[in-house]
């Protein structure tokens, strides 16, 4: 018979579920963080133009002021949300490469012991004979059972 021995869980089994989460989460702060506006008259990081700042500044009488500071903070904006998005994707694969690794262990297949040959059993029987253990009746009614068997 065969034996399938389940392989040994390395310490950080599950890891690789935590890796994949963490990663999602951060990826979804960065998506979040492009999302918000950088000012109240201001575009986002995904969406950086905004008429309100142009008709701001228009109206007030201090051109480009209000959309140089808009395009100030969506640039403030753009580095921590690329990272937190590209930190998300980096976690998620790796992850997927610990998962993989882990499936990839070998499986452990131990034979059981082949059992003794039919002439083995009857030498071993011949033994037990001499020694006075067996007697003749069951040496004999073993022997053939032995010999059918072959």
């Amino acid at each position: 018979m065969s034996e399938i021995k389940q392989p040994k869980r390395h310490a950080w089994g599950r890891g690789w579920v935590w890796l994949v989460v963490l990663g999602l989460l951060t990826a979804v702060i960065g998506i979040i963080t492009g999302s918000v506006k950088a000012g109240d008259m201001c575009g986002s990081v995904f969406s950086p133009t905004s008429n309100v700042a142009a008709i701001y500044d228009t109206l007030g009488g201090s051109p480009g002021g209000a959309v140089a500071d808009c395009k100030e903070s969506i640039a403030a904006q753009t580095v921590p949300t690329w990272i937190l998005i590209v930190l998300g994707i980096i976690l998620v694969l790796a992850g997927i490469i610990v998962r993989s690794i882990g499936n990839n262990r070998p499986t452990v297949v131990a034979a059981a012991p082949a059992p003794p040959s039919a002439a083995t059993q009857i030498e071993e029987l011949s033994r037990l004979k001499e020694k006075g253990l067996v007697s003749d009746e069951e040496f004999e009614k073993k022997r053939v059972e032995l010999l059918g068997r072959l």
